[in-house]
């Protein structure tokens, strides 16, 4: 594979040119609200009890929804303890939406928060899709994420931390236009240079 077409290939993969989130979120039901996706999958009770917080926190502060998208028994979790105070109805468990409606779901996203059991596949998608993400710090997200500024990170239990990245991009939106542009060149720029590299490979340079 020549360079030229390398460039080609890396340009025409990864998600599909996404929508206005305002749209995207007519298109799949949602009220037009600011709105918080986080990506399964939710294996991780102390992941959904940070989650659930974080959002009641958030809540406090702004008017904002969070969408679960994703497998796992902790969905439950967080509906639970959203409910217990008293923001149940603004959290939503998107059921019946197939795994091939992921662009859909991640389009209507102002913020995405990639679960902490993603690895760097799942967060390079979130990424490509022009979306800021509040992520969990850990060796994908040190990697992609901080370097960039292509969203915000915080520590493991830390809801506090965690609440007050989704603050900052929910309400400053030149903030996330900014990381979100940083977000889909950070992936343009990992995608390019993986298929320079495997041309090179290809070609016996390797």
């Amino acid at each position: 594979m020549t360079t030229n077409s390398a460039r080609r290939a890396a340009s025409s993969t990864g998600p599909r040119v996404l929508r206005d989130p305002l749209v995207a979120r007519s298109f799949i039901g949602l009220a037009g609200l600011p709105t918080i996706v986080a990506m399964g999958p939710f294996d991780d009770r102390l992941d959904g009890q940070q989650l659930a917080d974080a959002f009641a926190t958030v809540r406090r502060r702004c008017n904002a929804q969070l969408v679960l998208f994703g497998s796992g028994v902790q969905r439950v979790e967080v509906m639970r303890r959203s409910f217990a105070q008293g923001i149940g109805a603004d959290v939503h468990l998107l059921r019946d939406l197939s795994a091939d409606r992921w662009p859909d779901v991640v389009a209507a996203a102002d913020v995405v928060v990639p679960g902490s059991a993603s690895g760097s596949r799942s967060l390079l998608q979130v990424l490509a899709a022009g979306r800021p993400v509040v992520a969990p710090i850990n060796p994908a997200t040190m990697r992609l994420v901080v370097p960039s500024s292509a969203g915000l990170v915080y520590r493991t239990g830390d809801v506090s931390g965690m609440a007050g990245a989704l603050l900052r991009l929910l309400t400053s939106p030149t903030l996330r236009h900014g990381m979100a542009c940083r977000a889909g060149e950070v992936a343009r720029r990992h995608r390019l240079r993986n298929s320079l590299q495997q041309s090179d490979e290809g070609d016996g340079y390797a």
